[in-house]
């Protein structure tokens, strides 16, 4: 097993504050997009992959966020990294609302209360 040293930032490290505006830093996936669901009757994700309209092109399901970024990365889905991150993060709010048997709507906060 490999032990890793623990982290130490250096003291000439740059920190960064993050920023991101939610319309000036959105650019469309020239690819196209994703609608994402929980099928609580399969305990599955569903990822639709569409081009215009809605249209739903492709479906990947799947129990686990990985295995289903994965496939569509393989796919050749996405040309964007800020594409590929919201995709993960989308897929693993949908699986902690699959898990917690909460309700997924898309690009809204997880309710927990």
């Amino acid at each position: 097993m490999t032990h890793f040293k623990k982290p130490v930032i250096r003291k000439d490290a740059e920190i960064i504050k993050g920023s991101f505006h939610k319309y000036k830093d959105w650019k469309q996936d020239p690819k196209g997009y994703f609608l994402i669901r929980v099928n609580k009757t399969e305990k599955e994700i569903e990822l639709g992959f569409c081009k215009e309209n809605n249209e739903i092109e492709i479906v990947i399901k799947g129990k686990i966020p990985q295995e289903i970024y994965y496939t569509a990365i393989k796919k050749g889905l996405l040309s964007r990294m800020e594409h590929a991150a919201y995709l993960g993060k989308e897929l693993e709010k949908a699986y902690l609302a699959m898990k917690h048997d909460l309700n997924y709507i898309q690009d809204e906060e997880l309710d927990i209360t």
